[in-house]
């Protein structure tokens, strides 16, 4: 009801928080498990017993041998007589900005029946609240009755928030759109920073510790046991909501975010005009493109590479934002974007990454919602070097 009372009143969803949300949970705040309108659908295809998939959307820590694989395990295990199928849609070092514009083809292509979204840690690369929410609109578009459940993993700068019982950031930008939308969100972090604080865990560690669990190596990706942590915190979660809720379709509310990206998607470099110096990359045998394969090829599949500048890229497209995914490549190559005909914005591809070449994507300033133009030149390649470019990220439609 109280929800039902928040959808009635859309048009109060792009004020400042006020007094009507004080009802519902406080997105500065933490909780293990927040149920609201729980995953009906998602429980009742288990019952059913027939072909149910769950998509597992985040970064590494989803990506990882980890709380991904031992959920799905404890799934099956808990529903036996169901058809489980598991959907892997983690791509490390990506938050919700980038999986709004490959949810369409990693996901939703899929037809999943519940989606896991894990992007506290990654956040959403400037585009917060808009990515989240255009998230969560493109699933419901696609499948009303898919169910989503929101899973908050943490790094070692949130314990101190969440030990005193605060929301970590990103967090309360998620909590914000689960309490629209009546969406389940858990907060596996709680746990985690409750034992630190009792002192029977070591949340960074190289080396054993007699007595206590030694979470993670670097502060960020759990070991073994803190993975089994994770998933304990799930399974205490999805038993809490079994019996939640009935299965029904879930109503789509006026956006909270006027530039939400639920129209984002993305395009390969092959489809989009391009000059002739660019040349398809040989994925099976490119040293450049293999060295770190798995992340690249997930985000630069039918990638493109010229080495030499001058060479340009020219989307035209009716939205609001365009971004790129590429290789960066040593610390002085440089792209620079026009868009309908401004001044040329010069942005450098510096590769950060000492060990592996690895992918990234950057954005290009938002537009006012329309059509528009933007040409992408290579400026400048450091000697004996190509630039790569995979995709073109849209917010809006191509022409």
């Amino acid at each position: 009801m109280k929800r039902n009372l928040l959808l009635a009143l859309t048009p109060l969803l792009l004020a400042p928080w006020t007094a009507l949300h004080a009802a519902l949970p406080d997105p500065n705040t933490c909780e293990e498990l927040r149920m609201r309108d729980g995953l009906p659908n998602f429980f009742a295809k288990l019952a059913a017993g027939g072909p149910v998939r769950v998509a597992y959307l985040g970064g590494s820590i989803t990506a990882a041998d980890g709380w991904r694989p031992k959920s799905f395990a404890w799934f099956k295990a808990q529903f036996p007589k169901a058809e489980l199928i598991e959907i892997n849609a983690a791509i490390s070092g990506t938050g919700s900005d980038y999986g709004a514009c490959r949810i369409a083809g990693d996901v939703l292509a899929k037809n999943p029946d519940l989606v896991f979204m894990e992007h506290r840690v990654n956040g959403g690369g400037g585009y917060e609240a808009k990515s989240v929410e255009g998230i969560v609109r493109q699933i419901w578009k696609q499948n009303p009755r898919t169910d989503i459940c929101l899973i908050y993993t943490l790094s070692q700068g949130m314990l101190k928030d969440l030990q005193a019982g605060k929301q970590a950031w990103f967090g309360d930008v998620m909590e914000k759109v689960a309490n629209v939308y009546g969406i389940p969100s858990i907060d596996l972090g709680v746990e985690v920073a409750k034992r630190e604080q009792a002192g029977s865990l070591v949340f960074k560690g190289d080396a054993p510790v007699a007595g206590k669990l030694v979470f993670s190596k670097d502060g960020v990706h759990p070991g073994n046991e803190g993975h089994d942590l994770y998933r304990d915190s799930i399974a205490r979660s999805m038993l809490a909501m079994k019996t939640l809720g009935k299965a029904q379709a879930h109503p789509l509310p006026a956006p909270m975010e006027a530039r939400c990206w639920e129209t984002a998607t993305l395009v390969p470099i092959a489809q989009i005009a391009h000059s002739a110096g660019w040349q398809p990359v040989d994925a099976k045998n490119d040293a450049v493109y293999r060295d770190d394969f798995g992340r690249t090829d997930a985000m630069l599949r039918g990638a493109m590479k010229c080495g030499q500048a001058g060479e340009t890229i020219t989307v035209t497209w009716t939205g609001t934002t365009l971004g790129f995914s590429d290789i960066p490549q040593g610390s002085n190559m440089v792209v620079e974007v026009t868009i309908d005909h401004a001044a040329p914005i010069a942005i450098k591809r510096v590769q950060s990454e000492s060990r592996k070449r690895y992918a990234r994507f950057f954005y290009l300033p938002e537009q006012a919602p329309g059509e528009h133009t933007a040409v992408l030149q290579v400026k400048h390649l450091p000697d004996g070097l190509c630039f790569y470019a995979g995709h073109v990220l849209i917010i809006g439609s191509k022409h």
